[in-house]
């Protein structure tokens, strides 16, 4: 269930800018609603929750999409449910990397006197002859507290069962995120894992918007087979009439070897200002200091300049 496409990026040598030159149909669906209830049947963006595990990955020039069925409808105040079948999945990497598919994906959203808690059931399985599956339950609240002073938290547990080619390993999930809002700024500090199989397996979000995690330099689109233990803290804020936002990673291995512990850190930093109504300009720029030699990590400086009309 690697995130890659199958090609080498020339690994080791160069970090991947996933952008091919592609043409296609981004969405064209049939869409029923009727009350809290919704129906699409066709190709469609599906995002749930942070887009961790189920996403969009706007920020590449071809997003991700999926062909398939959905449904959304809320059984009581304050819950919410959705469900989706998909059959193929149109990802980021052009039409040749597209993957038929047999997914299905369960999230439900209910609001409590904490915040925001979600279950979800996510079920994926390429259709491509073969016994293989991918399955990841977890469950996600995120809450805020405060007037003058907002307290804001985010607590995720998943677990995960991957099967293919007759081996089949287990991994975990952990997210505990704390922040403050004070004085037009926002700070947060938190720590994610994503876990590891004895080294021989890292837990794995093949749909997710997998960009705006652990580093905009994408040195880990895919989970190293060690896992990934990301300590971070942001600060942003407004500045100029835009927002500006500084974020600091710090990466080791979940299940160390003797030879690969330290997964190297990262500084990544973003300005955006809007012109109007119509008009956006940003720049944003990531680096990465490689840590261990063997994790096959090299030093990496990326910057994006880029503008965006609406209309």
């Amino acid at each position: 269930m690697n995130t890659l496409p199958p090609t080498s990026f020339n690994t080791g040598t160069y970090s991947p800018i996933l952008d091919p030159e592609v043409t296609e149909v981004d969405q064209g669906f049939i869409k029923y609603a009727s009350g809290s209830t919704e129906v699409k049947y066709g190709r469609q963006v599906i995002v749930f929750d942070n887009q961790r595990f189920i996403g969009a990955v706007g920020w590449r020039q071809d997003r991700q999409t999926f062909d398939g069925l959905s449904l959304s409808f809320s059984p009581m105040d304050d819950m919410q449910v959705n469900y989706a079948y998909i059959s193929k999945r149109n990802r980021i990497f052009a039409e040749a990397a597209d993957i038929d598919a047999k997914d299905n994906l369960l999230h439900v959203t209910y609001k409590t006197p904490l915040g925001k808690l979600s279950g979800y059931a996510y079920l994926l399985e390429q259709d491509n002859n073969t016994d293989n599956g991918h399955d990841t339950y977890g469950l996600r609240l995120v809450g805020a507290k405060g007037a003058d002073k907002k307290y804001l938290y985010t607590l995720e547990y998943a677990t995960q069962e991957s099967k293919s080619g007759g081996t089949e390993n287990d991994a975990d999930y952990a997210l505990l995120e704390g922040g403050m809002k004070f004085s037009g700024m926002t700070a947060k500090i938190g720590y994610e894992l994503l876990g590891s199989d004895s080294g021989a397996y890292g837990f794995s979000t093949p749909l997710a918007t997998v960009h705006a995690f652990n580093g905009w330099s994408d040195q880990f689109l895919s989970t190293p087979a060690q896992g990934l233990a990301d300590l971070y803290a942001s600060l942003g804020g407004k500045f100029g009439g835009g927002k500006w936002l500084a974020i600091y990673h710090d990466f080791s291995a979940d299940e160390s070897t003797a030879t690969i512990d330290d997964l190297g850190s990262e500084i990544n930093l973003l300005y955006a200002k809007k012109f109007g109504k119509t008009y956006t300009a940003g720049v944003k720029y990531a680096t990465y200091s490689a840590g261990d030699t063997a994790a096959g990590k090299v030093d990496t400086d990326k910057l994006w300049v880029w503008g965006q009309m609406n209309f």
